[in-house]
């Protein structure tokens, strides 16, 4: 599953391709079914590749997506 800030929760099946435009908060992640392995590809902008925000825990997890 992945979602962007603001927008609906999408499901991601093997070999799906998900691009995240730059400065989108976004989070992705298993399901209590299925696994989720990723490959990201990071350009740095201003010398900084990626900017990580706050641990979404197992409860906001489990509220947002429905997975239990």
């Amino acid at each position: 599953m992945v979602q962007q800030w603001g927008q609906p929760i999408e499901g991601i099946r093997e070999g799906d391709v998900v691009r995240i435009p730059p400065g989108v908060k976004h989070w992705h992640g298993a399901t209590a079914t299925t696994a989720l392995t990723h490959i990201a590809i990071q350009e740095p902008l201003e010398d900084k590749a990626v900017e990580w925000m706050e641990h979404v825990s197992d409860e906001q997890y489990e509220a947002e997506s429905g997975a239990q």
